[in-house]
């Protein structure tokens, strides 16, 4: 059987959310298209691209909180989140409580909205809580187990612990394991890297502080500036200083494509050429910016 969760407006909250920050991406592009370039422009483009990261994991609770349901069977109650499915065996089911008679340990955090009770609770009566529920700790319904317990809060309360009773009683149909079953981007190695996130947070670093630099000194810039030399070290192509993007494009180029090759060697267990393809990539943006330091000095 499937059940609902009680009714919450967060959901919409966070909808309307995602709506208005698109909106005003909307807006601070056109104002970024219809100005000259400086470092107003670049701290525009920074925030535009900030706000989509906030977008996305906007996207993702809200989602979450759309799809929240629970699924009652003999062999277990099945939560759902989203892309996300935490299964509790039945038969690990120690005891149902409606309720907890103490409030959680700390507070929501601002990265739990929308849906701030969906999270894990830390109470000094029941220990580690892992909350898929749209009420607080006091209002849900607990599944107690020997390891951490699980809050839910059902819209028909009365029929879900019906379900649970009938289901228990008719006993397990094949043996299950407690799992919490996710979208393979979640569970790759990758995040727990630390040297490899270092590599990659370095490159876009790079990227950042290249085209900040560009953009922060370009209305200071001569019209023309030499962007070629000859053998002799002397000036052979003179061009518009628009030209000088092509430095910081050239890195960004390197970094995304040897982020991606990167990606995929290290998900076939290379990761030694992927640290070198992560690295190779700084290179290049260190010659790059090496280059363009010394061309915005004409």
């Amino acid at each position: 059987m499937t059940f609902k969760p009680q009714l919450s407006l967060q959901r919409w909250y966070g909808l309307l959310v995602m709506l208005g920050l698109a909106g005003l991406d909307v807006l601070v592009v056109k104002q970024i298209l219809g100005r000259p370039v400086d470092g107003l422009s670049f701290v525009l483009a920074l925030w535009v691209f900030g706000s989509l990261l906030i977008l996305v994991y906007l996207g993702y609770r809200t989602f979450g909180a759309f799809t929240m349901e629970y699924w009652v069977d003999r062999d277990g109650v099945t939560l759902v989140w989203g892309p996300t499915r935490q299964t509790v065996p039945m038969g690990q089911i120690e005891r149902v409580q409606r309720g907890a008679h103490t409030v959680p340990v700390g507070w929501s955090r601002l990265w739990h909205w929308p849906c701030p009770e969906r999270r894990r609770l830390l109470s000094s009566e029941l220990g580690i809580v892992n909350s898929y529920a749209t009420r607080p700790l006091p209002q849900q319904v607990i599944l107690v187990t020997s390891g951490e317990s699980y809050g839910v809060t059902p819209s028909d309360v009365q029929g879900f612990l019906d379900a649970l009773q009938t289901r228990h009683a008719l006993g397990p149909g094949r043996p299950v394991q407690a799992t919490l079953r996710r979208p393979p981007l979640w569970t790759w190695s990758l995040w727990r890297d630390r040297g490899a996130l270092v590599l990659v947070g370095l490159g876009l670093l790079g990227l950042l502080v290249m085209f900040g630099a560009l953009c922060f000194r370009f209305p200071t810039l001569s019209p023309d500036l030499p962007l070629h030399f000859d053998v002799n070290g002397l000036p052979d192509r003179i061009a518009a200083k628009s030209g000088l993007f092509a430095l910081p494009v050239i890195g960004l180029v390197a970094w995304s494509f040897n982020l991606a090759a990167g990606i995929w060697l290290y998900r076939h267990v290379q990761r030694g050429a992927a640290y070198l393809l992560w690295g190779g990539a700084l290179a290049v943006e260190a010659i790059a910016g090496l280059a363009l330091l010394n061309l915005m000095r004409w």
